[in-house]
């Protein structure tokens, strides 16, 4: 029985607490004019994000074109070659970059 009545207060305990926080606590900021600015702000912090896709890319691709520089091989590097565009590991898009 003590243990019902202490889960209880407690539940009702954090309720209040809860709603307390919620009235003392700003959660909508309100400005007079943020209808361009907020745009401009969001932009810049995503220019300050890295390319994390290419970073990626760069870092699976990579290993394959060290090991292809360094077959001396005509026939085996054409067919590396090959076999590298057609699994999509080069694509024509980043010898553009």
């Amino acid at each position: 029985m003590k243990v019902a009545i202490s889960f209880v207060s407690g539940a009702i305990v954090c309720c209040l607490l809860l709603f307390g926080a919620k009235t003392v606590i700003p959660t909508r900021a309100e400005t007079d004019d943020l209808g361009s600015e907020s745009e401009n702000l969001t932009q810049s912090f995503l220019n300050l994000l890295p390319d994390i896709e290419r970073i990626y890319r760069d870092s699976l691709i990579m290993p394959f074109e060290k090991a292809e520089s360094k077959i001396y091989d005509e026939d085996i590097a054409e067919f590396y070659g090959e076999l590298l565009d057609k699994t999509g590991l080069r694509s024509s898009d980043e010898e553009t970059d």
